[in-house]
Parts: structure tokens; C-alpha cells; sequence
């Protein structure tokens, strides 16, 4: 092994040498690489400062190698291998010299030189390239760039969305015209080719021209791209635009003309080309998705249409076109509104020579595309007339109007449409009216009630303002009275009472009030006051009368007039109300005392009613005493110790009987002074009444039984008393003092005539000893 190795080394070594050194000057480049050369030692150094070098120089050279086999001077040339440069399709190659010639002050890109897409360094420095970002871009491929001359991005390609747009900003170019926004547009192939751009002129700033969506291999290094969304404009709204740039708006105007030929100012482009001037526009953009430049064209918020409602119309006012002029109108002329679509059509508007200001025609219910630039509008309810009243139109605008009023009328009364009070009022319903340009005063067609009276007022407020009228009567009594009046106004006649007073208003202050009040105060100077409130129904007709006058001339129909109330003075009334209270008071004393003597009347014949039983009952007692005396009599006759007997007790009972009318005419004295004293004469007269019908009582009784009468009272007013004189069980004896058996049995007779009891049946009925007793 040894002696092979020692046989073969100087060979294997020599082999060596020979493969090293043949390395030295050959090199391999692959299919996909490249090789850069670096020349050492020997050569021209680089004078310019730049860093690589061209053929004969020093340093390494900006000629690359290809795939292949290269020869090289050993020692002197050094080679080193790179990859190709692979862009995708969906990317670009954004370049930078590294060295090269100094871009010109001022200039931020570099100069375009031809150089086979970078591809060829000699050429680029040969040409004067310059250090610094190029202009060019390497395309999708393969490519043989030297890095040691070129720093090479790769970035992706701008890529536009469906929704999207993209603006674009350069930042190499030519300067922007003074007073100018917005670059002048130059063919660039839509910004992909940065050479051309710069070669037609292309300035640098703000570019008009969009990028639609797609993809698109832009030099970010010259032009910088914005993304931004479409403009989207939803249903129901509207969008105001406004130029950055363009022509001068005249003076005296506040919107752009309309040009045509921008496609809603898709085409700015076309919207500079055709005069467009900056500003605000004239027109808008209705709904939609639009590819607008919004570095050209600032678009509003977006607006909602103007809606008018059903018992509401729309006041336009316009804020653009031409100006009124007529010192006499306060009003635009008018243009139908189909000319100009409703005021959403702003250019046919223009074009019809409308002015500016408020417009004669308004708006119905529905909604409305007007852009807020050019007109105002106002929404304002419909003129909305009642039932029980009618609308008399004053108009302001509009043709002078032939007069139709008669004389007493103090204003022009036209046909309705003309320049001022309308002939014809409007009925009840609503009416689509301006109320800038005219008045409409509501009239009542029904009767109108109105109250001169403190803190009363009717439902239509009319009289809020009247109040009770104060009269200076002839005696100089303030007197108030509260008035009303009824008054109608025809439909045919409400346009004169507007033009000769202005309003049922002022014809209250103007005319009645004034009529009202000063006729009362006339007429109350020359009565007095109670006057004035007796004659009230005369006082009344004569106001009635002259209010008829009065409104007559004013076209007013007076129905009544009525005096409600009249208010005296407390001093005044307080007399003549106590005077009548007093009347009154007599006549019901008078009244009393007829009843008090009907009443007396009354008692009295009750009290003899009442009486007649005990003149019965005396008529009887006398026939009974007469039975009695005649039975005693003849019982004397056969008895001469019976008449002893009667005679003693006759004398007994008159002693009985005379002590108890005393005690009981003592004690009728006392009631009676005292019932007199509590109930008043008339009590007194019915007692004395009562007296003399009993003393008639008695006056007769005693006539008709003489002396026994007053026996027969004694025993009554015992029995009345309940008092015990005779007990209920008499036992009598024979002998001198017990009497007899026949004069005992008279007594008991007449004992039971007088008590009324049955002496016998007492006893034998009485079951108990004590009952017995009794």
C-alpha cells in the first residue's frame, strides 16, 4: 500500500495543483445562476465614486456571467455565483441602484436609462444611470440581476377590489400648474408604465385618473396608490358633491354649472376637460355605486329625501339662479313644475331662468330628490277650514286682479288666483296652500255668541278680551252689566268683512266693542239706577236696534242683543232688599196670625166637642140626682130618720165637695198661670175658652139640679181621686146608732148608683180573704 501510495502521490499531487489551478481560470455557471466578477490588482481605479466598476477597473464589475463555462485570468478575476432573480406573476421588481451617477437636486426618482431591464449593468453606467430608485420595474420572470448594482423589492402588485377604487398620487413628475389641485392626466397605461408617464409629461401630485378594479404592476416608488370603497349612495337618499378643482365659479353664484359628459363624475377627467368648475355642484347623485375619484370630488354625507306628508305641502325656496328684482314681488316668477321635476331637476331649472327665493308653488305629499344646496323646503300643514266655517284667501303674488267689491267695501276684492282678496272663500276641507305668499283668515258661518262678562268667555275665544261693562248711572251709581250678542257672518260676505276690518278680531275691538259699550253708557247717564234695572227689557230692544245699525254697514247680521245680568250697587240694592224682606215678613205675620185665629177657632170648637161629653154626662147626672131626690123624698115621706140621714150626709158631701173644688180650682189656677206663661195668648184663649164653656156647663148643671149638683160634683171627684169613703165591706146592726135595715140599703144603693160596683158581687166574687177586704 505503501509503495502505491508512494508510486502514485506525486501524480495524485501534481493532479491537484493542476485542478486548482485550472479553477483558478475557468468557472461553471448553472442553468439558474449567475456569476459576478471581481478584478483585483491590477486595473483602473473608479473615479466617479461609484462601487461598480466597468471593464478595465478595479472592483466588481457590473458585467455579470451566464450559465455556462467562463475563463478567468487566475489571481485576478474572482468570480462568485447568485441565483436568478424569480418574480411571480402577481408581484413586481421595484429597483434601486446602489451606485450610478447623482439624481439631480430636486428630482426624488432616478433617470431612465435603457439597460435590458437591469439586466445589462455596463450599459446602465454607460449610460449614465443614476443611483437611486428607478422608474422601470422588473416584470414577472427570471432575471439576470447583478445585486452588487442592483437592490431589487419585490413587492405585490396593486390589487383593486370589485367595491373598491384606487387613487393615485405621483411623487416624481412635473409641477402642478398654480391654482390647480389636481395633476394634468397623460396616457401612463393606467400608471404601469412610469417612463411613459414621465415621458408624456406626467406632473407630480394628486392624479385624476382611477384605477377600476384589477390588478395592476405599479411603481410604488413613483406613484403612491390609495384603496379606498365605491361610493355607495342608498335608496331613499342623496349625495352632494363638491370639485376640489376646476374652473372659477362666477361671481354671485353659490353652485357649479352643470357640464355634461362626466358620467355622475366617474370621468373626472371629462369633468375638467369640459369646464367643470370647482365647488359645489349643482347636481347630485341619486342612488347607486359609483367609481368616483374622491382626491378629486369630496362627496357629502348622504342626505335623506324630503318627505311631505299627507295633510302637509312642501315651501321651496330656492338658493341658487337669478335674483328678484321687482322691489314689488316677494316671490320668484313662477315655472311649472313639471319643467323641472318638482325643483329635482336643478339644471332645467337654471336653464328656465328661475330665480332664486321663495316659490309660488308647493310641494304635495310624496318624497323628493332635491339636493339641500339648491332649495330649502319647508314643511307646513295643510290650510285645514271646519265645518261652520269658511277660509277668506288674501294674496300677495300673482297678476293684478280686476276689482269686484262694491263701494261701502274698503279694499280690492278679485277672482280668486289673482294678486288679492279672493271673491270666493274656501269651504271646509283642506286646501294645498303657501302661507308665505298668502293669508287665510277662518270666518265662522254659524251664529257667534259673545259675552261682555268678567271671566267668561265662548269656545271660539272671540270675546277673551271683552269684559263687563261699568255704567255712571243719573243718580252717580256705578253700575255693571254683563251683555251678550249674537251675530252671524254670510259665506258670500266674509271677503268684506275681511277687507273693510281685516279679521272677525277686529271687528270685535274696531266696531262692536266700542258700539256696545258706548250706547249703554249713553242710555244709563239719564236713569237712575234702579231705573236701569227695572226698564231693562226696553233698555235692551233699544241696543238691539242699534247694534242692528251699527253691524249693517259692516255686512254683519246682529240675531240679539241681550242684556244678561245687571249688578247694583250693595248700597243701593241693600235697602230695597230689606224693605221687601220686611213686606214679606208682614205678610206672613198676617198669614201666622190667621192661622193662629183659625187654630183658636179650631181648639175652641174641640174644646166644646171635647166638652159636649161632660155636658152629657151633667144632663144625665142631673136626671139621675132627680131619680135620686125624688126616690129620698119619697122615702122621707116614709121615713122621717131617712131624712135625717140624707139631710146629714147632704150636708157632709157639700162640705166634701166645696173643699175639693177649692183645692182643685187652687190647683187649676196654678196650671193655668203657668201653661199661660209657656204657650202665650193663644193657649190663654183657648183656657178661656174652656172656662167659660165649663162654667156654662156648670151654670146650667146647677140650674137644673139646684143644691144636689154640688153633692153629685163632690162624689165624682171622689170616684176621680180613687179616694176610699165608703169601704168595701159595710156590716151595719140594728139599735139606735147602727140604723136600720131599709136605710142601710138605701145608702148601699145609692152608693153603687154613684161608684158604679156591685157591693155583693164584690164580696161573694172575692176568692182570699184579703181580696175579700178590698
Amino acid at each position: 500500500m505503501i509503495t502505491i501510495i508512494l508510486t502514485y502521490a506525486i501524480p495524485i499531487i501534481i493532479g491537484i495543483v493542476v485542478v486548482f489551478i485550472l479553477s483558478k481560470f475557468f468557472v461553471n455557471v448553472g442553468a439558474d445562476q449567475l456569476a459576478t466578477v471581481e478584478r483585483r490588482y491590477l486595473g483602473k481605479e473608479m473615479s466617479d465614486g461609484r462601487t461598480v466598476a466597468l471593464p478595465g477597473e478595479v472592483g466588481i464589475q457590473a458585467k455579470i456571467l451566464g450559465p455556462g463555462l467562463h475563463f478567468l485570468i487566475p489571481f485576478l478575476q474572482v468570480a462568485k455565483k447568485y441565483k436568478y432573480l424569480v418574480i411571480n406573476d402577481d408581484e413586481i421588481g421595484e429597483v434601486e441602484a446602489i451606485t450610478g451617477a447623482s439624481i439631480p437636486s430636486g428630482e426624488f426618482m432616478a433617470a431612465h436609462v435603457e439597460c435590458n431591464t437591469f439586466q445589462d449593468g455596463e450599459e446602465f453606467l454607460k449610460n449614465g444611470g443614476q443611483k437611486g430608485p428607478q422608474i422601470a420595474i422588473i416584470p414577472p420572470g427570471e432575471h439576470r440581476i447583478n445585486p452588487h448594482l442592483f437592490n431589487v423589492s419585490i413587492k405585490k402588485a396593486t390589487t383593486v377590489a370589485q367595491n373598491e377604487i384606487a387613487t393615485v398620487e405621483a411623487i416624481a413628475g412635473k409641477p402642478i400648474e398654480p391654482g390647480k389641485i389636481m395633476a394634468q392626466t397623460v396616457e401612463s397605461d393606467l400608471f404601469t408604465d412610469g417612463v411613459l408617464f414621465l415621458k408624456n409629461g406626467g406632473q407630480k401630485g394628486p392624479q385624476v385618473q382611477i384605477l377600476t378594479p384589477g390588478m395592476y404592476r405599479i411603481n410604488t416608488y413613483l406613484f403612491r396608490v390609495r384603496i379606498s370603497p365605491v361610493t355607495v349612495v342608498d335608496g331613499g337618499h342623496i349625495c352632494m358633491v363638491t370639485a376640489m378643482d376646476g374652473a372659477q365659479i362666477p361671481d354671485g353664484r353659490l353652485l357649479a354649472d352643470k357640464v355634461d359628459g362626466h358620467s355622475n363624475f366617474e370621468k373626472g377627467e371629462e369633468f375638467l376637460k369640459n369646464g367643470g368648475q370647482k365647488g359645489r355642484q349643482i347636481q347630485h347623485l341619486m342612488p347607486g355605486t359609483y367609481r368616483i375619484n374622491t382626491t378629486l370630488f369630496q362627496i357629502s354625507e348622504p342626505q335623506k329625501w324630503i318627505q311631505i306628508a299627507n295633510d302637509e305641502v312642501g315651501i321651496v325656496t330656492i338658493l341658487e339662479g337669478k335674483a328678484i328684482t321687482d322691489p314689488t314681488k316677494i316671490a320668484a316668477e313662477e315655472i311649472p313644475l313639471e319643467k323641472h321635476q318638482n325643483f329635482q331637476n336643478t339644471d332645467e331649472f337654471i336653464k328656465a331662468g328661475g330665480q332664486k327665493g321663495l316659490q309660488i308653488p308647493v310641494l304635495r305629499a310624496g318624497a323628493y330628490a332635491i339636493n339641500p344646496w339648491f332649495a330649502k323646503v319647508d314643511s307646513q300643514k295643510m290650510v285645514e277650514i271646519a265645518i261652520g266655517e269658511c277660509g277668506v284667501v288674501t294674496n300677495f303674488v300673482g297678476d293684478e286682479g280686476e276689482d269686484t267689491s262694491e263701494e261701502t267695501v274698503n279694499a280690492k276684492i278679485v277672482q280668486n288666483g289673482k294678486k288679492g282678496i279672493w271673491k270666493d272663500p274656501l269651504g271646509p276641507g283642506k286646501h294645498a296652500l303657501n302661507l308665505q305668499i298668502c293669508k287665510v283668515d277662518k270666518i265662522p258661518t254659524t251664529q257667534i255668541l259673545l259675552s261682555w262678562a268678567d271671566d267668561e268667555s265662548s269656545a271660539h275665544k272671540f270675546d277673551a278680551g271683552l269684559k263687563t261693562i261699568v255704567l255712571r248711572t243719573a243718580d252717580a251709581f256705578n253700575v255693571s252689566m254683563d251683555v251678550r250678542v249674537i251675530i252671524h257672518i254670510a259665506m258670500k260676505d266674509a271677503p268684506k268683512v275681511v277687507a273693510n276690518l281685516g279679521s272677525v278680531t277686529n271687528m270685535i275691538s274696531q266696531v262692536l266693542e266700542p258700539a256696545i259699550s258706548s250706547h249703554f253708557r249713553n242710555a244709563a247717564q239719564s236713569v237712575e239706577a234702579l231705573k236701569l234695572y227695572t226698564n231693562r227689557s226696553e233698555l235692551q230692544e233699544k241696543a238691539k236696534a242699534h247694534i242692528q245699525m251699527v253691524l249693517k254697514a259692516h255686512h254683519i247680521e246682529s240675531k240679539d242683543t241681550m242684556i244678561a245680568d245687571i249688578l247694583l250697587p250693595e248700597k243701593l240694592t241693600k235697602p230695597v232688599t230689606d224693605r221687601q224682606i220686611a213686606e214679606q215678613e208682614k205678610k206672613t205675620f198676617d198669614t201666622q196670625r190667621e192661622a193662629q185665629e183659625g187654630r183658636n177657632k179650631l181648639e175652641n170648637a174641640t174644646a166644646q166637642a171635647d166638652m159636649q161629653k161632660d155636658v152629657v154626662i151633667s144632663e144625665r147626672g142631673v136626671d139621675i140626682s132627680k131619680n135620686l131626690a125624688n126616690s129620698k123624698i119619697k122615702e122621707a115621706e116614709g121615713a122621717a130618720e131617712a131624712t135625717k140621714i140624707k139631710a146629714a150626709a147632704d150636708a157632709t158631701n157639700q162640705e166634701v165637695i166645696a173643699a175639693a173644688n177649692a183645692k182643685a180650682t187652687k190647683l187649676n189656677a196654678e196650671a193655668d198661670a203657668e201653661k199661660i206663661t209657656k204657650v202665650g195668648n193663644a193657649d190663654a184663649a183657648i183656657i178661656l175658652a174652656k172656662g167659660k164653656s165649663t162654667a156654662e156647663a156648670y151654670k146650667l148643671s146647677v140650674e137644673a139640679m139646684g143644691k144636689d149638683y154640688a153633692k153629685l160634683k163632690m162624689i165624682e171627684s171622689i170616684v176621680a181621686g180613687k179616694v176610699k169613703l165608703v169601704p168595701d165591706n159595710i156590716i151595719v146592726g140594728g139599735g139606735e146608732h147602727g140604723g136600720n135595715m131599709i136605710e142601710n140599703f138605701m145608702g148601699i144603693s145609692m152608693l153603687e148608683k154613684v161608684t158604679g160596683k156591685k157591693f155583693n158581687e164584690i164580696t161573694s166574687g172575692a176568692d182570699t180573704e184579703e181580696e175579700k177586704k178590698q
